[in-house]
């Protein structure tokens, strides 16, 4: 299994104690499994503190299903699977049951339901949504471009994206861009600092190609001075962390976003995948659907 399956255990709840785990289980790579497990948890303030994940990775075979069931048992683990294939699915079933187990199956009940309503049964191929047809491809170009003109980079390029993020440091300017990325949008970030003139380039855009994130003042400090920390750096020190610097910032980004003359977000308190809604729901209202499509 060791190829298969990989740790996502946080240091938090390594230094706490865990009190959960849970197995990620799928027959392809498991994303869709972690990320509804990861929503779920954000309904728990303490989760990140005692819970930790391990995602087991094309589990294709009983021997891997039996292997994962007896670990699970060991460390008093919940599962959730996506497992498309449905014998393998079963089997999980079984001998889950006969373990005494918890399984979560995410995607059984909504195939054999589906599989009913239109009389048709479901190929159970793994990967399926990961075909290599034209949107894969898109999204592997928006991914290289994206991490091309990541912070500010190549900014000869910013006419070829398809969407520009603009705004201060730690306002999530580049998981904005890869998530979207991934939707296959080419998008670019770029930097406001009061020191450093925006690129030319982003003032010959039409406004609808480009997207501010703002912040509360108090919250950008705060990530700010946890950021720091983390790299061992003195919040109470750092000119980066202060009341009077981030406010500049925030001063100059606003100044530089009305004379774009372009929408604003405020991602005080949003999740990634908050933001990214609102942009793309913006996207629409621009009437760039194909980009969506």
């Amino acid at each position: 299994m060791s190829t298969d399956s990989y740790e996502l255990f946080s240091s938090e709840a390594e230094q706490n104690g865990v009190k959960l785990e849970i197995f990620i289980v799928s027959d392809f790579t498991g994303e869709t499994a972690e990320s509804v497990t990861r929503a779920a948890l954000r309904q728990f303030d303490e989760a990140r503190h005692v819970v930790a994940l391990r995602r087991f990775r094309t589990v294709d075979t009983i021997d891997k299903l039996i292997n994962i069931c007896w670990q699970a048992k060991e460390n008093k683990a919940i599962i959730v699977c996506t497992l498309v294939a449905q014998s393998v699915r079963e089997a999980l079933m079984r001998y889950a049951g006969e373990m005494g187990l918890k399984v979560i199956d995410l995607i059984g009940p909504t195939l054999d339901t589906i599989s009913a309503r239109l009389g048709i049964p479901p190929k159970g191929t793994p990967g399926s949504q990961h075909k290599l047809d034209e949107a894969y491809f898109r999204r592997v170009k928006a991914l290289e471009f994206s991490s091309t003109c990541d912070d500010g980079a190549n900014p000869n390029l910013l006419p070829e994206a398809e969407l520009v993020i603009v705004g201060v440091s730690r306002t999530c300017k580049t998981p904005l861009s890869m998530y979207l990325a991934n939707k296959g949008i080419r998008t670019a970030n770029v930097p406001l600092v009061p020191e450093l003139a925006p690129p030319d380039e982003l003032f010959t855009l039409p406004h609808g190609r480009i997207i501010g994130l703002v912040i509360q003042p108090e919250a950008l400090r705060k990530i700010r001075r946890e950021r720091l920390q983390i790299i061992g750096l003195d919040p109470d020190k750092a000119f980066y962390a202060q009341e009077g610097r981030v406010k500049a910032e925030l001063d100059y980004a606003r100044h530089i976003m009305e004379r774009l003359q372009i929408k604003a977000i405020d991602v005080t308190g949003r999740a990634l995948e908050e933001t990214a809604q609102v942009v793309l729901d913006y996207l629409r209202e621009q009437g760039c659907s194909a980009l969506l499509d």
